[in-house]
This record gives structure tokens, sequence and C-alpha cells, in this order.
């Protein structure tokens, strides 16, 4: 498959993999515009030291949009990320949500942005 430029347009498929995970949470976002976002696997794609930049960018869009982002993960660097950017982000709320199942039951445990700095800076499991 030839990846290269054809008469000054660029080929999609010739960036890496974190480009085109942000490129697509970019356009989902705009296509969610006063509604609810969900991604799944946050992280998949996008190298640990871009995370918070891109969890910042989500912020100050989902904020314009007014878009609600719900997203999932396995990933400890995805957290300190998602912290990091909630903390510089002071006009919006970021709020962590740890599922665990309980005696057959789904329970919710919640992490405000201040827990949530508590338990990243302490490397507290809340996964």
């Amino acid at each position: 498959m030839n990846y290269e430029a054809a008469e000054g347009k660029l080929v999609l498929y010739s960036l890496g993999d974190g480009m085109l995970r942000a490129l697509g949470i970019s356009l989902a976002l705009v296509n969610a515009k006063d509604g609810i976002l969900l991604i799944d696997e946050f992280e998949n794609g996008l190298y640990y030291t871009v995370q918070p930049d891109v969890w910042q960018f989500i912020f100050r869009i989902a904020r314009r949009l007014h878009v609600q982002v719900f997203a999932t993960t396995h990933s400890w660097d995805c957290i300190e990320a998602f912290q990091k950017a909630a903390s510089a982000e002071k006009q919006t709320e970021g709020l962590l949500i740890r599922l665990e199942s309980k005696k057959g039951d789904i329970a919710p445990t919640l992490f405000d942005e201040r827990q949530l700095e508590l338990a990243t800076r302490e490397q507290i499991e809340v996964r």
C-alpha cells in the first residue's frame, strides 16, 4: 500500500497510531456536540507522554461543545495523565469512577480531583 502524499494531500494512514487515535477522538468529540462521548481503552495508540495533552484537549473541547465524556482504562499511566490534566483544567470537573464486583453486584467508588491527586501522588491503587 502506498502511504505517500499524492498531489499535496496527506494520506491519513501514513500517520502513526497515536495521531490516528487523537484524530478519531477529535472527530468523535465534534460529532457528540451537546451529548455524550464514550471512549473505550482511552490509551490505545497513545504514548504515555502525550496523554496529558490529549486529556487537556478533550476537557477544553468537551466544555466548549457541551459533551460529557466517559472513558475506560486499565492503565495507570492513563489515570495519572487524566489527573494531571484535570488539575490543570480549572473550569472542568474530572471524576474517576472505579467499578468493582462485590457479592455479585457492581459497586462504584468515586474519586474527585482532590482524592485522585492524593491517590496518584501516593500511588494508591484505584483501578
